[in-house]
C-alpha cells in the first residue's frame, strides 16, 4: 500500500481532491485499507487518488461521501477534478498516456490519435463534426497535437 504523501492540495485539482480524501479518512480514524474495504476497492487504490496518482471516479466518491459522512463534498470535487481538455470518454485514456512508457495499438481504418498529423486530425474531426464551428475544430486539433508532443 503506497504512504500518502505531503502534497500541496493548491497545486490541481485532482491534488485538492487527494488532500481532501486524506484529511476526511484520518478524522474518520480509517487506514487506507480499511476505507477500501468499505468501499469496494483496495487500500493501494485509495492511496493512488490520495497521492493524485488516479483520476476519482464519481460513483466511487458518492461510497466515500456515503462512509465518510461528507455530504457530497467528494462528489463536487471529484466533477471539478475530473475536467480534462480531452472528450470526457477519452480523458482516463489520455491521462495514463501521459504516464505510460508504451503503448500498443492497433486500428485498420485510422491512424491512432498519438501519431496523426495535423492535416488529417483536422479531416477527421471536421468528418465527426460537420456543422461545428471552425474554432471548435481547431481546439479539438490543438488538443490532439498536444497529445502527440509525447513522442517528441
Amino acid at each position: 500500500m503506497p504512504q500518502p504523501k505531503d502534497l500541496d492540495p493548491y497545486t490541481d485539482p485532482r491534488s485538492f481532491y487527494g488532500s481532501e480524501l486524506r484529511r476526511l479518512r484520518e478524522a474518520g480514524g480509517y487506514s487506507q485499507e480499511q476505507l477500501g474495504e468499505q468501499v469496494f476497492c483496495s487500500g493501494a487504490y485509495i492511496g493512488q487518488l490520495e497521492s493524485a496518482t488516479r483520476r476519482p471516479q464519481l460513483d466511487l466518491s458518492k461510497m466515500l461521501d456515503g462512509v465518510l459522512g461528507s455530504g457530497e463534498h467528494l462528489q463536487r470535487l471529484c466533477r471539478l477534478a475530473r475536467k480534462s481538455k480531452v472528450a470526457p470518454y477519452f480523458a482516463d485514456a489520455a491521462d495514463l498516456q501521459q504516464r505510460a512508457t508504451a503503448i500498443s495499438e492497433y486500428g485498420s481504418m485510422l491512424v491512432p490519435g498519438l501519431l496523426q498529423t495535423e492535416g488529417y486530425a483536422r479531416a477527421l474531426t471536421r468528418g465527426a463534426h460537420p456543422f461545428a464551428a471552425q474554432s471548435v475544430i481547431e481546439g479539438h486539433v490543438s488538443t490532439r497535437m498536444e497529445r502527440a508532443e509525447l513522442l517528441a
